[in-house]
């Protein structure tokens, strides 16, 4: 009789959150640079006109020369796509229920939207992310809420009103960012097509380090002692300049379902009693855990959108002006 082989759940063997995530973005990245990197820094280079021995055509080649019809291709499709998005002076509209006969309250969050877009400079951040996407193939960005302190300035009476004080009133204000992301620094589970479908994705960049101390000082992340990361030339924004190694973080967000006993076990509470749960998981470099937390938005939903500039069917990557 042959002997039974017990295989114990891979959740019984003792795993912290932080490893499991990094288990999954480590297999996730491995992925991505065996079928995308090498294409995307070729793509980025011609672009760019940098010139590489690999991307010559033949051995016997001495000619240093790129052709400027590559840049030309995606700059003159990028300033017609931003010319039909932005040329219109209002570049976005909010539909109003069909049943609701007041428009005023629809017109007032329009133009209270398109004034918070200018302060927070989201022209600027949708016009990068499709430069990447007609580079790339893929557009990607990260919707970031921060609490900022507004100042404006002010008058008051002081002195029975015989004299003005002049200074600054300051409020406490929750703005909406769009931050770009480049594909090496975005990561995806790689059969999904789209971020919602995705078991979850991650962005893992290099940070300064004092925007994750002032993170720390305000409560957002845990306390940590946090060193300087290690070099990774693959997820410097541009691999041919000096790499600049001190003060620097490597900072992994990962938006997706995680286990819940392994949430639980960084005492989180749960309300779910599903096997996986939404999650907010932040990593220091690789093994140091700062954040753990289930989804907290009230749609559930992760905080990045992405969109090809040509669809590949069944893919989530998609194909840009220089494939």
């Amino acid at each position: 009789m042959a002997e039974e082989i017990y295989s114990p759940d891979p959740l019984m063997i003792e795993e912290s959150l932080e490893e499991w995530v990094m288990t999954k973005c480590e297999n996730w990245r491995d992925y991505y640079e065996s079928n995308y990197e090498a294409k995307f820094e070729e793509y980025y280079r011609l672009w760019r006109g940098q010139w590489d021995p690999a991307d010559s055509q033949r051995g016997s080649e001495r000619s240093r020369i790129i052709s400027p019809a590559l840049q030309q291709a995606v700059e003159s499709n990028v300033a017609e796509l931003e010319e039909a998005t932005f040329g219109r002076g209002k570049w976005f509209d909010i539909a109003d229920d069909t049943n609701d006969k007041d428009r005023q309250d629809i017109q007032y969050l329009r133009n209270k939207l398109t004034e918070d877009f200018e302060k927070c400079k989201i022209r600027k951040a949708v016009a990068e992310c499709l430069i990447n996407s007609a580079v790339f193939g893929t557009g990607i960005g990260e919707v970031i809420l921060e609490e900022i302190k507004e100042m404006a300035p002010a008058t008051q009476p002081i002195m029975g009103g015989d004299l003005t004080a002049v200074g600054v009133n300051i409020t406490d204000r929750v703005v909406v960012k769009l931050k770009p992301v480049l594909p090496q620094n975005f990561l995806i589970d790689p059969v999904a097509t789209s971020v919602e479908d995705a078991m979850g994705v991650a962005i893992d960049e290099f940070v300064s380090k004092h925007s994750v101390e002032l993170m720390q000082e305000q409560g957002v992340y845990r306390e940590a002692y946090i060193e300087s990361a290690a070099p990774d030339t693959d997820l410097e924004p541009d691999q041919d300049l000096t790499i600049y190694n001190d003060d620097k973080v490597r900072l992994t967000k990962y938006y997706g379902l995680v286990p819940r006993e392994l949430l639980e076990a960084e005492d989180v509470e749960v309300e779910s009693e599903s096997m996986y749960v939404e999650a907010i998981v932040v990593i220091a470099n690789g093994g140091t855990l700062l954040k753990a937390e289930a989804n907290p938005y009230m749609m559930q939903d992760r905080p990045v959108v992405a969109f090809p500039w040509d669809v590949v069917p069944g893919r989530f990557w998609g194909r840009g002006v220089c494939e």
